[in-house]
């Protein structure tokens, strides 16, 4: 990952393209980015009696892909012209493309797909993989009913990642003047007769002392911002969809678990990722305990 790098933007002919591509270029203009837009040309494959080979590229499916991205590229610098912006077209595996891409990418920006409450593979594996914040975008509304900016919300757990997750979720909240939904979700334990108890949690529960002491931390550095605090006794990945419910954005942090490939996301934030409403920010985990005074996203 690069701090200074573009913000990469996957594009596909998919429903729902149009909003993935202007989330993007909104967050690149508030960034002050580049912006690299990517459609990717997978390589046609034939099946042969005992395996997959591959052909060569259709020359039709590349002239047209490339005809579209240059069609993007006029309109949209025309639209933003203080953004400078480039396209190109590889060839490949999508998912794997786009991850070697996030390399140098500050930012990459996947559409969630087209069924609703889920995420397509692609973006599934690079939310998971990419080695950059990776943004699945759904089509959200910005607003709540009466006017104001719909709230971002994000999960924390005391973990350095949820720490990362919830610096960059206050930036972000900041720069939408819209309040920041602080949740932390107190998993419950299934008793042996199937019956489960946790007492709630007090004013003076350790577990709620800690969370509010990271949302004083995070107003000590954004005197701006306005929060509001949930620990609730939950499933953590069902609470967070639950909660963001009527979110613009809902921001997760990534343990970067690095034993199992498909691993890497955590199931909590694997779970965010499929089922969340909005559009949801993975962040991958800061290196250290240092929390980087440039969020990545604002």
């Amino acid at each position: 990952m690069r701090t200074d790098g573009p913000v990469v933007v996957a594009l596909t002919r998919e429903p729902g393209s149009e909003h993935v591509l202007a989330w993007a270029l909104s967050e690149a203009t508030r960034l002050g980015a580049a912006v690299d837009l990517v459609e990717v040309v997978p390589e046609p494959r034939d099946a042969t009696l005992w395996a997959w080979t591959l052909t060569l590229p259709d020359v039709v499916v590349d002239t047209d892909t490339r005809a579209h991205l240059a069609d993007v590229l006029t309109r949209e610098q025309a639209r933003h012209p203080d953004l400078t912006i480039t396209a190109h077209s590889p060839h490949g595996n999508p998912a794997a493309v786009l991850r070697d891409l996030s390399a140098d990418a500050r930012l990459l920006v996947v559409g969630a797909g087209h069924r609703p409450h889920r995420t397509g593979r692609v973006a599934a594996h690079v939310a998971a993989h990419a080695r950059c914040p990776v943004a699945v975008v759904r089509p959200t509304t910005t607003r709540t009913p009466d006017g104001h900016p719909a709230p971002v919300v994000v999960g924390v757990d005391g973990s350095r990642a949820a720490r990362h997750a919830a610096t960059t979720a206050a930036a972000a909240a900041v720069a939408r003047d819209a309040v920041l939904r602080v949740v932390h979700a107190r998993p419950t334990v299934q008793a042996p007769y199937g019956l489960a108890y946790l007492p709630p949690a007090s004013e003076d529960d350790p577990t709620r002392v800690a969370a509010r002491a990271l949302v004083d931390d995070l107003v000590a550095h954004h005197p701006d911002l306005r929060t509001d605090l949930h620990v609730v006794d939950d499933d953590p990945a069902h609470a967070l969809v639950q909660l963001a419910a009527d979110a613009q954005l809902l921001v997760v942090g990534s343990r970067g678990l690095g034993a199992f490939p498909g691993m890497l996301l955590g199931s909590v934030s694997h779970e965010a990722v499929r089922h969340a409403p909005c559009t949801v920010l993975v962040v991958h985990g800061a290196p250290d305990d240092h929390v980087p005074d440039e969020p990545l996203l604002r």
